[in-house]
């Protein structure tokens, strides 16, 4: 039986955490100072939103709560009348707290419906004060403009959750803002364009999915899939070439995907049977099984059919296409689900993911930490600091460059896989030129692989070398 199958999820070694925790206990030692700071020092809120969530985070997560008082100083928007917060200010200053065993808290500025801004309008943001042991870092202080910001150069660190990799992290360079989402929030995103109908796995939880000769999703039972929990499953010691076609190609390429063109005529498309992958832990929990059928709807969506291997009915969601985003998400638990952010608001992301091993009829599927992907309207082009310092890099030099749609064209380059001698370190020999949707094009490095020398934190350098 199916559920008998455990999923070999990537082996990673906690040695490091295992180290670290130990020589907390030895008598004399001392952590490193730990401080508060904003996410990034500006941020930009577009004529047609009307509320932006502001973050600040802890070097490392505390066995206590902590509160922390962030004053406000206002530009032409007074409290009230142009904006509130949540939760609400008083007497000018935002009181949140950061939960015990946490990193991060955040507030959220509203704009007051139907009130027009002229796009002049700003807050700073600054942190006042912070309970003990916590000191205020160099990132103490955050401008919100009320108009679409297009950030000149930036530094800071990408919030990926630590060394269980949690979080797929969405950034959007020229908003100077980052977008961190549970990998684990979602299953299947639907391809919103209207000239496709496509599906991808989250890629970021080790999904797989096979087609099985069945258009009748209460007909499959466990029958239908002996032997799959060890056809379908990643290896952590040898990738097996043989598993490939159960995956999304990490290229991005829709014609190379897991599950087949949602075809037209309703009986063309066939049972998928779907290995959820792994959560987030270590060691990691496996996510089970689902069987899956999906065809279009008469509204020029997508209706979804899914159940448990072993049920005789299922369960159906719609799934609208919406011209904003490439892709809408679903959950098998919570239907239809918030995952990236609009086409035009994201440029590249930090993921763990399922990467490829090898080349032609070897290639494999293996789990890979530290992934960066690049979203569909973006281009990457990469530079060598032995044909152009990062510095120099100018405008002029745009011309010259060589740029990839795909959407790992970043991919894993940024750093060095490291081995049995030595961890995975950056890259100090390169960086890259990133077209956005916009037009507006950045250069971009990465200056860090750990925060603190926790993983799951790398920090990036980036700035606007021509506007779009």
């Amino acid at each position: 039986m199916l559920g008998r199958y455990i999923l070999k999820g990537a082996v990673f070694s906690l040695a490091a955490i295992v180290l670290f925790n130990a020589c907390r206990k030895r008598e004399g030692f001392s952590l490193p100072d730990n401080y508060i700071v904003f996410t990034s020092d500006a941020q930009g809120i577009s004529e047609a939103e009307t509320s932006i969530v502001i973050k600040v985070k802890l070097t490392r997560g505390t066995d206590k709560e902590i509160p922390v008082a962030i004053k406000i100083t206002e530009q032409g928007a007074a409290y009230g009348t142009k904006y509130t917060t949540t939760p609400a200010a008083v007497a000018g200053t935002i009181n949140i707290t950061v939960p015990s065993g946490n990193n991060e808290a955040s507030f959220t500025v509203n704009k007051v419906p139907g009130v027009l801004f002229d796009g002049t309008e700003k807050l700073i943001f600054d942190l006042y004060s912070s309970g003990s042991p916590i000191l205020i870092g160099t990132t103490k202080q955050l401008t919100l403009s009320f108009a679409e910001l297009v950030a000149t150069n930036s530094a800071y660190t990408v919030n990926g959750g630590g060394v269980t990799f949690p979080n797929k992290v969405f950034i959007d360079l020229s908003a100077n803002r980052q977008t961190a989402v549970l990998r684990t929030n979602w299953d299947l995103g639907f391809y919103s364009e209207a000239s496709d109908f496509r599906v991808i796995l989250n890629s970021s939880s080790a999904m797989m999915a096979k087609q099985i000769a069945k258009n009748d999703l209460n007909s499959v039972t466990a029958a239908d899939t002996v032997g799959f929990g060890n056809e379908m499953t990643f290896s952590g010691t040898a990738p097996n070439p043989a598993t490939l076609a159960y995956i999304d190609y990490p290229s991005g390429d829709l014609t190379k995907t897991a599950i087949a063109t949602i075809s037209a005529t309703a009986s063309d498309n066939k049972v998928y049977i779907i290995n959820r992958g792994s959560g987030v832990g270590s060691p990691s929990p496996a996510r089970g099984w689902k069987k899956v059928r999906i065809i279009r709807n008469s509204s020029g969506g997508y209706t979804l059919q899914h159940a448990d291997i072993t049920s005789t009915s299922f369960s159906s969601i719609d799934v609208p296409k919406d011209a904003a985003y490439f892709f809408k998400y679903i959950s098998f638990e919570n239907g239809l689900v918030p995952v990236e952010p609009e086409k035009k608001k994201w440029d590249i992301a930090w993921t763990y993911f399922t990467n490829i091993f090898g080349s032609g009829p070897s290639e494999a599927p293996f789990l890979f930490q530290d992934m960066i992907l690049q979203n569909r309207n973006v281009e990457v082009a990469k530079v060598m600091i032995s044909a152009k310092s990062y510095d120099a890099f100018a405008e002029a030099d745009i011309a010259g460059q060589t740029f990839s749609s795909l959407q790992t064209a970043i991919g894993s380059d940024w750093r060095s896989g490291g081995g049995p001698s030595s961890g995975p370190a950056v890259r100090t020999d390169r960086y890259y030129i990133i077209k956005d949707g916009n037009n507006n094009y950045y250069k971009l490095k990465f200056t860090a692989l750990t925060d603190a020398g926790v993983r799951g934190y790398p920090s990036i350098e980036y700035a606007l070398v021509k506007r779009g």
